[in-house]
């Protein structure tokens, strides 16, 4: 049936991997503390530098606007939304899951760099970063918002605090439907 050895060996270990890795994500639950959030921070990070890898299963969807808007002027922004495809349907087509969003956009003069950070199986925000240009200064403020279980674990502000934690739930929850609708497409 097979030709080699090595394409049968390829093909059992990519089976085994489809098979354990939604056991081992979906095992994780939410985060408890600031260290597992991080923790699952560096996971997704690794999953994205190694998506191109021929075996991986992370799909990038990047969408980008431009528009003309009243007293701040051309505003760009760019959302770029990963998903993985461990799981699989009854027809075994890919289930794609939301993993990472980020956004990059502008209001007037000053830059804002966002990610979000989403738990796979839920769908629940787990870790916010914001980062954006300071009014009076050449620096950056940051703000940082870890989430878990109960809600809020931890919040990190470095500067000026760019926004509110209830503001931000609001926002992922828009950024995320707008990921997973332009996916459906």
């Amino acid at each position: 049936m097979f030709k080699n050895y090595h394409t049968m060996k390829k093909l059992l270990m990519l089976s085994l991997l489809a098979a354990f890795l939604p056991l081992a994500a979906f095992g994780q639950g939410l985060p408890k503390t600031v260290q597992e959030v991080r923790e699952r921070y560096a996971q997704a990070h690794q999953e994205i530098a190694d998506m191109d890898l021929e075996e991986h299963m992370v799909c990038r969807l990047i969408s980008t606007s431009q528009k003309n808007m009243p007293a701040i002027g051309i505003q760009k922004e760019t959302l770029t939304a990963y998903f993985n495809n461990h799981d699989r349907d009854e027809d075994w087509y890919p289930i794609f899951r939301l993993f990472f969003l980020t956004r990059k956009y502008n209001v007037s003069a000053r830059n804002f760099y966002e990610e979000y950070l989403f738990d796979a199986q839920t769908g629940r925000l787990i870790f916010v970063f914001l980062q954006g240009d300071n009014y009076f200064s050449e620096s950056k403020d940051e703000t940082r918002y870890y989430f878990g279980e109960e809600g809020l674990i931890s919040e990190n502000i470095k500067g000026e605090r760019i926004a509110e934690a209830d503001n931000i739930l609001l926002s992922a929850e828009k950024l995320r439907t707008a990921a997973i609708t332009l996916m459906a497409q």
